[in-house]
């Protein structure tokens, strides 16, 4: 099977290479011509969860010179799907399907407004994964893969089954999911009480647990994103805060995905996780001041990043 990833960070890097090894035709896909002539020439240094060190070698290249492919898994930052999405087009051109495996909410939207709804699948990467540098990423932490048909997608089930027997034969941990726009929303509930806080104080994601009055505002968060999934018709297992603590601490030494990006000075994900649930809790008639607030102080501290004191 050919396939495409669309971005060579942590988590695309760890699929291209996993998928590659077991013999799958993978392109890694960038949208800048010399790190992806850079990547294709050093190859990629995978950490294993043992904390063995491996380099894979395979193709990278810009979408334009990979040509149709029967999958393309969408591993971008949530701020960059519009413009990966003007990709899919050339990569989906005979009829392949495209898989969104990225944070937060609007990802599927963006890429069915470029190719319609009828080729997509929504995933979820329950992973740990930490990019070092680039093309150099550290497997942190297992974890499964959720996939699904969203709402106005026809891809069939015989489709859906042979991707997720892919993903497990490449090692993966993956299973079909029925009602995968529940899970995005159990994810993105964990989501919006780590990630902000997380980066805001510049700590793991287990230091939330040892400041009671933070922890609040990360439950606080949590509760009012399930809530919205909750006025919006989603079945959510259990509670809120409960899904958050488990996960603080079994990623307590974790350094969260926003932590990362706003440490490297790089857009984080705010729009695609807290920004959402404070949209669709407007239109639902829900209030989310702890999503609100936590919005603006995530965009105010990447806006003052030149104007900060040393």
């Amino acid at each position: 099977m050919k396939l495409a990833i669309l971005g060579p960070g942590a988590l695309g890097c760890l699929l291209a290479a996993r998928l590659h090894e077991a013999g799958e035709t993978v392109c890694l896909v960038d949208y800048q011509k010399e790190r992806a002539a850079r990547l294709l020439r050093q190859g990629l240094e995978i950490q294993s969860l043992a904390g063995t060190l491996r380099h894979v070698r395979l193709p990278v290249a810009l979408a334009s010179e990979v040509g149709p492919c029967e999958v393309t898994i969408v591993a971008v930052k949530a701020h960059q799907t519009p413009t990966a999405a003007r990709n899919l087009p050339v990569l989906m051109a005979a009829g392949g399907l495209a898989l969104t495996l990225q944070n937060g909410l609007g990802n599927l939207e963006a890429m069915a407004r470029v190719v319609g709804p009828q080729r997509l699948l929504a995933g979820v990467a329950l992973l740990g994964v930490t990019r070092q540098d680039e093309g150099s990423i550290i497997h942190a932490g297992a974890g499964p893969i959720f996939i699904g048909v969203p709402a106005g997608s026809q891809v069939p089930g015989a489709e859906l089954t042979a991707l997720v027997k892919l993903f497990q034969q490449a090692g993966l941990e993956c299973q079909a999911q029925d009602d995968i726009e529940a899970v995005l929303w159990e994810k993105l509930v964990v989501n919006v009480g780590i990630n902000p806080l997380t980066a805001l104080l510049r700590v793991p994601n287990g230091a939330l647990l040892e400041l009671p009055h933070v922890w609040e505002l990360a439950v606080a968060a949590a509760t009012e994103a399930q809530a919205v999934a909750c006025a919006a018709g989603l079945n959510l297992r259990g509670a809120a805060a409960e899904r958050l603590r488990q996960v603080a601490v079994a990623t307590a030494a974790n350094r969260s995905s926003m932590l990362q990006d706003m440490l490297a000075g790089r857009p984080t994900e705010i729009e695609a996780l807290n920004a959402q649930v404070v949209a669709r809790g407007r239109a639902l008639g829900r209030p989310t001041p702890v999503n609100d607030l936590l919005t603006r102080l995530v965009r105010a501290a990447s806006q003052s990043a030149a104007l900060r004191v040393q």
